[in-house]
């Protein structure tokens, strides 16, 4: 099994590469450049793995910088902050911004390095699984605003992405069990294979994180953004699939405001609501419904009471996919297979919200 998947997006192509040693990497990057570097991390990464970044201090081109916790830091002032003091210190067009963290770090990094000199080069380096699956592929870079998710961003590619799969050794149960959401997703909408693979072996997962098993769900789960992303990169259309379980999901985020549940769980209700869209309005069978739901109830969700459906659907009207009083909304007519319907709208949206 090959430990490399090209995105390729012609001149922007670019290859996700499991390695073993993100500071051998670092370190390659950064003797490599004559400009400035920035490490953008977190303090609790960087203390979880001090005596391997204690490795890279040393080089005089490379600067740390540290972020906030939580989707609260994935703002614009973070970004502005991030941007004044390379401005200060005379950070150049051929700087390279290395993200070292989960999705919140390497979509403000991704987001800086997108209008920083009007573009600048970044690589991604994932410390969770969703960001190893999800964001740490395919260009999508942002901040919130108070009225919702990633309304300011731009599709900003990498300049590669290395997972090192060891950083998942200091991860909660809970974190894994989230970002599983992502790689089951793929499942649902591209690939039944991986579906069955991860049901049949969600336990050793969670359990004892077998490494052949997470290394053989992250490949896949990167060949297929990587497939989707190369063929779409603009999501005009087919990438707009890998958004299924987001509508409901993000909406679930604000209208929790970022705090109960992780962006993984908020996912799998999401999905929750998107199957139960999919048997009753779309053509999804009475088997492949049972066993979605079969599959989603393996996760360990915190339980939550909907107090305010309005304003869930308040959230869903601010969504990018809602246009002209239609929701483009992904549902699969079976597992592994996914399309686009205008046909969901926001009644049958809140009649979705009962199942959860």
């Amino acid at each position: 099994m090959s430990n490399t998947v090209k995105v390729d997006l012609g001149k922007d192509s670019y290859n996700i590469i499991l390695s073993d040693n993100f500071v051998e990497s670092i370190e390659g990057f950064a003797r490599a450049s004559s400009s400035k570097c920035i490490l953008i991390t977190q303090e609790v990464i960087y203390k979880a793995f001090e005596d391997k970044f204690a490795a890279l201090e040393s080089l005089p081109n490379l600067e740390f910088h540290f972020i906030g916790q939580g989707e609260e830091a994935k703002s614009i002032k973070t970004a502005m902050e991030i941007c004044e003091k390379m401005a200060i210190m005379q950070y150049d067009r051929s700087s390279t911004i290395f993200a070292v963290g989960g999705g919140v770090v390497g979509d403000i990094a991704g987001f800086v390095a997108s209008i920083f000199m009007r573009g600048i080069s970044y690589v991604q380096y994932p410390t969770t699984l969703l960001a190893m699956i999800d964001s740490s592929i395919g260009g999508k870079t942002g901040v919130n605003l108070k009225s919702g998710k990633n309304l300011i961003g731009r599709i900003h590619q990498p300049k590669s992405v290395i997972i090192d799969i060891s950083f998942l050794s200091t991860l909660p149960k809970r974190e894994v069990n989230a970002s599983l959401a992502e790689a089951i997703k793929y499942g649902f909408i591209y690939d039944r294979d991986l579906f069955n693979y991860i049901v049949e072996n969600m336990s050793d997962i969670l359990s004892n994180r077998d490494s052949a098993i997470l290394k053989k769900i992250i490949l896949r789960s990167c060949e297929i953004k990587s497939e989707v992303v190369s063929q779409d990169v603009n999501e005009n259309d087919l990438r707009m699939i890998l958004n299924f379980g987001h509508t409901v999901g993000h909406a679930l985020e604000g209208h929790f405001q970022y705090k109960t549940l992780l962006h993984g769980e908020s996912i799998l209700y999401g999905m929750k609501s998107a199957l139960y869209l999919s048997h009753t309005i779309g053509s999804l069978n009475d088997e492949d419904y049972r066993l979605g739901l079969k599959a989603l109830s393996a996760f360990t969700l915190p339980s939550i009471d909907i107090k305010d459906k309005a304003e869930i659907i308040e959230f869903v009207k601010r969504d990018k996919k809602f246009k002209e009083s239609k929701i483009r909304f992904v549902l699969i007519p079976e597992i592994g297979k996914a399309n686009i319907s205008t046909e969901i709208t926001l009644n049958h949206i809140e009649e979705s919200l009962e199942v959860l």
